[in-house]
């Protein structure tokens, strides 16, 4: 799917794990990125993605899912559907989501940058 720019200075072809609950809303999907720029070492909020952990097992570049880096997009938007989790990976991201909206930060809008404006 075409993905904006956090700063809305472009857009680009981007993968993206849809994480919305089926039902949540008719239009509009909850996306976390996946990215193949892989740190020498991971946040707590990304989870490892590689060509085993899809069913089609095709997978240009070990990739992160950035689990902290959630957006919303209209389901017209995708331009297609790349592979499926295996079993094993779809437990990892809900568990980091939860974690992320459990910490005190998330929970009173400061960050480590401080309080949101």
């Amino acid at each position: 799917m075409l993905v904006p720019f956090t700063d809305l200075t472009g857009r680009k072809q981007r993968p993206a794990l849809v994480v919305s609950p089926v039902g949540v809303h008719r239009d509009d999907l909850i996306l976390c990125a996946i990215t193949s720029h892989v740190p020498g070492s991971l946040s707590a909020w990304d989870v490892r993605l590689d060509a085993s952990d899809l069913l089609e097992r095709r997978l240009p570049r070990p990739s992160i899912i950035q689990v902290a880096k959630l957006f919303t997009a209209h389901r017209s938007l995708l331009r297609g559907r790349f592979g499926t989790l295996e079993t094993a990976k779809p437990g990892e991201v809900p568990e980091r989501l939860r974690a992320l909206f459990a910490e005190p930060s998330a929970r009173h809008g400061a960050g480590p940058a401080g309080p949101a404006p």
